[in-house]
């Protein structure tokens, strides 16, 4: 690089951080740390493995100057005879050390008590690509179905849905056309993750990468509806820009009502007011498949993508096709602060999309790859403090 040019991006890069507000160049500062606790010795090269690579390798490969506090629960849970695992992308705790979960085989919709047992499983037949879940205030399950990530025609009219169920199963409502996907009043893209919001209605991530060539290729959103299924407002498009997404995957509210989004292509958290406006992105979480808020404030972040070959858009920060996403970065689970931005803990040698907590320290993780290689015996890992 000639003299004048090198002159020139440092005179540009003096005046970006001259406009910079003091958090965010306290953001940026930590993102420094964040890399350190990413990336250590040939850790470019680990980030690469693929999915199947044993889960016990990858932990003892994996290098991090962060502590971890976390073991994993071996052979938890226990499957009811005749079922298999599949993915397990949706996870509700409860608090008594139990949670929902939904993930991608038959039934689909389960509850597992604290001792890993499942006791209540409902839903079977509904879902094309079972993917988002969450609780109302009246304790109505909303379950989401993206709808095929490529081309599949044996998936024709169905999919593209958000579906509520009642704890007994009984399938309530269905909110979007089957079969159609569209950033519409009445119809979805595909939506990725919905949250309950202190005023009674709900927020849905709308919009999953990759997705089929006969799905709406913009119009990433979220999107606000009543309980009752019905359009109040959506905000966002696709894009790299505040406010913009690029296949949002997961919601999380904190203490003080800001709205915390895994703006995954985007390999950023952005974080809104309650009025769904812009005030900050954190990229120092990694590359953001789930993200869930403790009350108090405790803020978990999982990364199942980063250094990978994964299908994107066109428009993603590393270009379209299969490009790895996120380079130089650990899969895992970093642990930190929503009240600050703050970095505590990382969890090594997992790629969870699935994620929740609990207010007792439990972590709950779930797979959407590796599940015959993990030590819990399935897709769906605990993690509780050593």
């Amino acid at each position: 690089m000639h003299a004048s040019e090198r002159e020139r991006r440092s005179g540009a890069a003096k005046r970006r951080a001259r406009r910079m507000s003091p958090r965010r160049r306290g953001v940026l500062a930590a993102c420094g740390v964040a890399a350190a606790a990413a990336v250590g010795v040939g850790a470019f090269a680990q980030v690469q493995e693929s999915t199947m690579t044993s889960l016990r390798e990858l932990s003892a490969r994996a290098e991090s100057t962060m502590t971890n506090p976390y073991r994993m629960v071996e052979n938890w849970p226990t499957l009811r005879p005749g079922m298999r695992w599949g993915a397990a992308i949706g996870l509700i705790p409860d608090d008594t050390g139990g949670l929902w979960m939904l993930f991608r085989s038959e039934p689909p919709i389960n509850y597992i008590d604290a001792d890993g047992n499942i006791t209540k499983s409902f839903g079977e037949g509904v879902f094309v690509q079972a993917h988002g879940f969450c609780m109302d205030a009246d304790g109505n399950l909303w379950a989401g179905d993206s709808g095929p990530f490529r081309d599949d025609p044996s998936t024709a009219g169905r999919g593209f849905q958000l579906h509520k169920f009642s704890q007994d199963g009984e399938l309530l409502m269905s909110v979007g056309k089957a079969g159609v996907s569209a950033a519409g009043e009445d119809t979805f893209i595909g939506p990725t993750a919905c949250v309950a919001t202190a005023d009674g209605h709900l927020i849905v991530a709308d919009g999953h990468w990759p997705r089929p060539s006969t799905a709406q290729q913009d119009g990433d959103r979220l999107v606000k509806l009543t309980t009752d299924g019905e359009f109040v407002a959506s905000v966002g498009k696709l894009g790299a820009g505040p406010g913009e997404f690029m296949g949002p995957h997961d919601l999380a509210f904190d203490s003080q009502g800001r709205l915390f989004v895994a703006d995954r292509s985007n390999n950023r958290v952005q974080i809104f007011d309650q009025d769904l406006n812009f005030l900050d992105e954190w990229r120092h979480f990694g590359r953001p498949s789930g993200v869930a808020i403790l009350r108090d404030d405790t803020l978990i972040v999982s990364d199942s993508e980063s250094g990978r070959p994964i299908p994107g858009p066109a428009a993603a920060p590393e270009g379209g096709g299969a490009a790895p996403r996120n380079p130089g970065w650990q899969v895992g689970i970093r642990i930190g602060s929503a009240r600050d931005g703050s970095l505590r803990y990382f969890i090594p040698g997992t790629l969870p999309e699935g994620l929740a907590g609990d207010e007792l320290g439990n972590v709950f993780a779930g797979l959407t790859a590796g599940c015959d290689r993990s030590p819990s015996g399935g897709c769906l890992q605990k993690w509780v403090r050593r």
